[in-house]
């Protein structure tokens, strides 16, 4: 599923003239609150329970550059659903001519934001992560 449409500013560039490690993960935190709000943990949630998925790991390839002016699509899946986490696959690629130009896979922890620790995922939420695994 699409998770993330937008262009490369010249901000998310580096000194090399290419987009910046930074930006590529601010791309995967982006589409991961994408997936969040299509399983129902969208801002309003977010403020009312004080819970949402944070970041525990990610591992990326970087395959081809991205410059400026680029426009990146990022298309997002469920992998794994576990008691406490989440694992999810990110495949980043330029509009222009569809490349694939960064590939991601993260875990992230179900959180208190208040407590500041990790809780179970709730059957509603795991529920609709399922869906969303299923429809990819």
């Amino acid at each position: 599923m699409q998770t993330l449409r937008r262009p490369v500013a010249p901000r998310d560039c580096d000194i090399l003239g290419h987009m910046n490690v930074a930006a590529y993960v601010d791309a995967v935190s982006d589409a991961m609150f994408t997936i969040q709000g299509l399983a129902g943990l969208d801002r309003a949630a977010i403020a009312a329970t004080q819970r949402s998925f944070v970041a525990a790991r990610i591992e990326c390839d970087y395959r081809a550059e991205m410059l400026a002016g680029d426009v990146l699509t990022m298309d997002s899946r469920v992998l794994h659903i576990g008691t406490k986490s989440a694992r999810f696959a990110h495949v980043m690629k330029r509009l222009s001519d569809g490349a694939t130009v960064f590939t991601a896979e993260n875990v992230s922890v179900h959180f208190d934001l208040t407590d500041r620790r990790a809780l179970p995922i709730p059957d509603d939420l795991r529920q609709a992560l399922e869906r969303l695994r299923e429809a990819s």
